[in-house]
Order: C-alpha cells, then structure tokens, then sequence
C-alpha cells in the first residue's frame, strides 16, 4: 500500500466539504444568474436572504431609494431601510415571504422635496431545487400614476355619488313630496268618498221628508226614506220626475208660490203647505226651501216637517175649549133651566088628570109635554159632551146594546134606507153608561140617515182591534191597547174638507134652520172622549161618510142590563113633608101634587125660612124634600139640623145642578135619595112613596 491511507472520517468530512461546495457554487450560479438577470428589469428589484441581508439589487432599485450598490449589497435591510422601517413594516413583508407566502402591499415613498410616490411592492420566496426557501426576491412598481388617476377617478365617483346622492336625494325628496302628494290626495279622495257616503246615509235618514230638485223644471234628483214614507211612493217612482206630475202638491199653485217666494227671499222658512201621497190622503207640512249649487248649476232643497198630528192636536184643543166654554154654560143654565122643565112637565100632568076628555085642549098640553122632552134631550146632550150629566157607568155588551136597539134603529130611518149589520163575535165589553152608548150609536144613525134623504144604506159594524203605538199615534191622547170600533157608515152626500173639519163642533149643522141643533155628533164627540176612547171621521162627497168611535176594551163581565121598574099608579099617604125649595114654580108644583094625594105640606123658600115654619110646626116630620143648592143655607145644612129635632125624618134631595157640583155639598150623584131634575109628577110621587116605605135606618 503507497503512503497513508485516509481514514474514513477525513473521507466523510471531505464529502460533506465537496458538497457544500458544489451547493455554494450552485447558489453562487443563481446568484451570478440573478445578478445577471436584475439589470435588465425595469422595476426596482432586490435579492435578500434569510438573514435579512441585501445579496443583490438592480439598478432602479438603487435608483428608487437613492443608494448605491456598495451602500446596498451585503448591508442587512435594517441598516438600508432604518430600523423603525424595517420593524414596523419590513420585517413583516420579508417573514411572510420566509415563510413561504407572497405577499404585496402598497406604500407611499418620499425623498427630500420630491413629490411622494406610491408603490406596489411584492415580496416573493426564493426556493431551492430542494423546496427550502432561501431567501426573498422582493420588486416595486411604481403605481403613482395610477393611484393618481383611481385619486381621480375616486375623486370623479365621489363628486359622482355626490352629485347622484344629491340628484337622488332631490329625486327621493321629490319623490316623497309626491307619494304625500299622492297620500294626501288619497286620502282626501276618501275623506271625501266617505264625507258623501256620511252625508248619503245622513241625508237618507233624516227623520224629515227632504228633496233635492232641478231649479229649472222641478225634476227630482234625490229624495230621502222620509219623503218616500210619506208620499207613499218607491224611489224609481219618484227620481226623473216632477212633484206637480205626481201630484203631491194638495194645491199646484202652492208650488208656485212657493217658487216665487224663492226667487224674490232666495229662501222660505216655514211655509205651510198640504201634500198629497199616493193612495190620496192629505199632511199638513211645514216647508223650508234653499237654492244650492251643485256641478256649477243652481238647485232646490226641500225640507218638510209634518205637522198634521200637531194641527190635530191644535183643533182638538180649539174644540176642546169651545166644548169647555158651552159646558160651562150649560151648567150654568141647566139649574134654572131644570126648575123650569119640572114646573111645565108637572103642571101638564096635572092638568092631564083634570081635564077630562077635551081632546083640543089635550092635544095641546101634549104638545107642550113634547116640547119639555126636546128641551130635556137638549139639556142632556149638553151635559154630556161637557162632562156634567149624572152618569152610572157598567161593564157593556156592545154588541147586545147594537142588537137590543136594531128595531128602533129600522123605525128612525125609515123604509128607503137599508140598515146593514155586521157584528163580530166575542169582541169584550165597554166600561160605559148604557145611556151614553145608545146616545152615541143613535146620534151616528140619525147623521147618516139625514144624510141620505133619497135612500141609500146605513151599516154598522163592531170589531175588537189592536192598537199599537204607531196605530195609536194617529189618534190624538190614544194609548196602544185593545179596542172595541164601532163602525157607522152611510152611502149618503158625504163631507167636504171644511164641513168635516167643524163636524164635531157644538152647534155646528149644515141641516136647515130647525131641523138641527148642531149638538148630536159634539155630543157623541164629548161621551166618548169622556170614555177614553177617540172617534174619527172619513168622507168623500158623492160617496158617503164612515165614523169611527174607539173605546177601551172592559176586562169586567158584562152587566145583565138594568131593568126598569113597572109604572104603578100614583099612590099617596098621610105623612107630613117639608119642601124647601127656592123655585116657587117647582114649589108650588111639589106642594099641589103631593097635596093632591093626601100628603100634609110645609114649605119654604130657604133654610132660614124652613126653620120658622118647623118652629111653628108642632108635630113631627116625616119627610124633607131639599133642594141641594139654596140660598144662604144649603140643603144638606138645613138636613144636619133638622135631624137634631127630628131623628126619625127621612131625607129626598132634588136638584138641577149636574153631579159635579151636587159633590160639593157631600152628595153622590148617585145617592138614591137624590132626584135629578127635570122630572115627572109620577117620578116624583113614586121616590116619595119609596122613601117613606124605607125602613127605619135608611135614611140618607
């Protein structure tokens, strides 16, 4: 073996060297390319290593940051760059390259007084054949052209956005002013739609009848549900038409009129006129009429008021107080007028007995007793449409007192009217006078039939109806319930307007002088208003007239009805009786007739003179006949004491006053001890011949 052998360790050693040399020399090969490759690239450009030290730069780059190469190359960068460079921002950039990343950032450079440049700097790993990062390749682009022209273009799309932000937000602006402008008028569309359908339904439910029409030619344009309810007529009907074509006006120069008021005031106020609605009946209404302006042309507003009930009411009123003023005549007078009926009845019955058979002179005196009873009749009716007659009210069968009466009824109309009656079963009772009921039902006859003087026919019918508010509410002071109607009804010359409106007024007749005292429908006027029951009227000239008496329905069983007591002969007596009466007509009447039959009489005039005459009497009394209403001591005074000297005396009193006033002295009307004046000598005998026959303790 030549010299010494090399250990194996020296061999590995100069391995490892010979490696690490042709490594070196690779890197110094891509070095020397690197070197070789970076001045010919136009943009700043460096070669660094993992030590952060400068292995290569070109030209621009010394050129960009103003150093030279020897300033630059196998310098680290902190030294280029400066430290607070290569820490805050260097350093960075260089790591993330290290570690495997690129990375690009954009920075502003500034160099004495020289305009500031900007530039995107890139930082590349520089990568092994072996995949080992060896160091940073990191370049710069100058970009201050282009942040120059993105300045400006940011500069042109802000001014841009600006000017669009401020064209928008005129435009929103805009916009906004016109959807409130939309808003707005929207909602006065519907404020406005919904201010006509509030005024349509106001309009509609008006409780007045209201019209709209063409001021021109009256053509109706609206009417409210009022107006048709009162017309009677349907909206179709009415709306394209005139008033005067479907003759609502009672009076079509009214109309006229009115329109003339109009076109002289502008307006009318309360202007009464008549309407007439579809099926012909007639309402008093209170009218105000506007011009308006609708759509630039000129029309009429009608407003009405109905007022019939209240004219009604009014006339009810006016006829009431003239039946209060002739009631308070005919009570006034009904006293003296009584005395004088009791005198001439009696004396004619007395000279009845004492004539014998002269038939002249008996006709007379008859004819004289005929004339008492008409007088008699006529001071009843008085008194009874005033309220002043002696009435015995009972639960009434109006249907039995209608039939009790049909035979009479045929007698009073004679043969050329044909009566007609219709009545209906189980109706109920009346709570009434059977007097006043048969008043009410003769008085309706006798109307009809005077007026029918060439025949015809006279019906009467009764029907239990049912009266509700609105049913009632055209009856004046009607209450709703059950009602008993009484129907009478003729095919006679019937009533005009003015003739109906005076129909119930007392002494109102349009019968020829002395055939009518004008008193027999206000006296049926007065019972049966006096009875809680109204009556009304209808007629048509030519056609006949219906009345209609409503009275309230009884809930007592009906009364049998009362029985008259059967005529004896006038019976006398021995007793001795007192009369104290301040008529010496009646007076002496007393006196003669009950003389005539045996009885002992004392008389006087008052209650100071019927003391003197008991004073000087000296037996007893057996009966007292007084008058109620005396002179100084009334009747009822001069009793109370004479029953101190006289416990045993029986008591009549007699009167001409109507019940009302007898009550004032303590006396019902009807006391059975009480005889109404006029009356006959036969009356009179027979309550005196009752009285005395009274057990004692009946007196009154």
């Amino acid at each position: 073996m030549a010299g010494n052998p090399i250990d194996r360790e020296t061999r590995k050693e100069l391995r490892e060297l010979t490696e690490l040399i042709h490594q070196y020399q690779a890197k110094l090969d891509r070095m020397c390319s690197y070197e070789a490759i970076l001045p010919r690239i136009a943009e700043p450009m460096a070669l660094i290593d993992r030590r952060y030290v400068y292995q290569a730069v070109n030209n621009a780059y010394l050129s960009f940051y103003r150093k030279t190469r020897e300033e630059v190359v196998g310098r680290p960068v902190q030294e280029v760059m400066g430290e607070d460079i290569f820490r805050e921002k260097e350093k960075v950039r260089l790591d993330r390259a290290l570690a495997g990343e690129e990375a690009e950032y954009e920075d502003r450079f500034s160099f004495g007084d020289a305009e500031p440049r900007y530039m995107l700097l890139r930082y590349y790993p520089l990568v092994s054949e072996e995949g080992a990062v060896e160091g940073v390749i990191s370049s710069a682009w100058d970009i201050t052209e282009r942040k120059s022209v993105e300045k400006k273009t940011l500069k042109m799309q802000r001014d841009l956005e600006a000017e669009v932000k401020e064209h928008t937000e005129k435009l929103s602006q805009a916009i906004t002013a016109l959807e409130h402008e939309v808003e707005v008028r929207t909602r006065a569309e519907d404020d406005l739609k919904a201010s006509r359908e509030k005024l349509s339904k106001i309009f509609r439910a008006i409780p007045d009848p209201v019209s709209i029409t063409t001021y021109e030619d009256g053509i109706f344009l609206d009417v409210n549900e009022s107006f048709l309810h009162m017309t009677g007529y349907t909206r179709d009907e009415v709306i394209g038409r005139t008033s005067l074509e479907l003759g609502i006006w009672y009076d079509p120069s009214e109309r006229a009129k009115v329109m003339e008021m109009i076109r002289e005031q502008g307006r009318v106020r309360n202007h009464e006129v008549k309407f007439r609605s579809k099926t012909g009946g007639s309402r008093v209404m209170l009218v105000s009429v506007e011009l308006m302006e609708l759509e630039g042309k000129q029309h009429v507003l009608f407003v009405s008021r109905d007022i019939t009930d209240r004219k009604n009411l009014e006339t009810e009123v006016i006829r009431s107080q003239k039946m209060e003023a002739i009631g308070r005549l005919a009570g006034g007078i009904t006293h003296d007028f009584n005395n004088l009926l009791t005198a001439i009845d009696g004396y004619c019955e007395l000279a009845l007995l004492r004539i014998g058979k002269p038939d002249q002179v008996r006709a007379n005196i008859l004819k004289i007793k005929d004339v008492k009873n008409t007088a008699s009749s006529l001071i009843r009716q008085l008194l009874a449409f005033s309220r002043r007659q002696t009435v015995k009210p009972r639960s009434l069968d109006m249907n039995t007192v209608v039939e009790n009466m049909q035979s009479m009824l045929k007698q009073f109309i004679g043969e050329s009217v044909e009566l007609k009656i219709r009545l209906q079963r189980d109706i109920g009772n009346v709570y009434a006078d059977q007097g006043h009921v048969e008043q009410i039902i003769m008085n309706l006859v006798l109307n009809a039939r005077d007026a029918m003087k060439k025949g015809g026919t006279l019906s009467i019918s009764t029907s239990r109806v049912h009266l509700d508010e609105s049913a009632a509410e055209m009856h004046v002071d009607l209450v709703p319930g059950d009602y008993i109607k009484l129907e009478v009804s003729d095919t006679g010359v019937g009533m005009d307007e003015e003739t109906m409106a005076h129909a119930f007024e007392p002494f109102f007749t349009t019968k020829e002088s002395g055939k009518g005292t004008g008193l027999g429908l206000a006296t049926v006027y007065g019972i049966v208003r006096n009875n809680g029951g109204r009556i009304s009227l209808k007629s048509e000239i030519g056609r006949g007239t219906t009345f209609e008496v409503f009275l309230p329905v009884s809930r007592e069983p009906a009364e049998a009805a009362a029985r008259r007591p059967e005529k004896v002969g006038a019976r006398g007596g021995s007793e001795v009786i007192l009369v104290v009466e301040d008529n010496r007509y009646v007076l002496d009447l007393l006196t003669e007739v009950l003389g005539s039959l045996g009885y002992t009489l004392l008389k006087a005039k008052s209650g100071e003179e019927a003391m003197d005459v008991c004073a000087a009497h000296s037996g007893d009394i057996d009966l007292v006949i007084a008058d109620v209403v005396l002179p100084g001591m009334d009747g009822p005074a001069v009793v109370k004491i004479l029953l101190k000297s006289y416990p045993g005396m029986k008591i009549l009193y007699i009167t001409g006053y109507p019940g009302e006033v007898v009550s004032l002295y303590g006396i019902s009307d009807t006391e059975r001890h009480l005889l109404q004046k006029p009356f006959s000598a036969a009356a009179l005998t027979e309550k005196v011949r009752e009285v005395l026959d009274e057990p004692p303790g009946h007196a009154a």
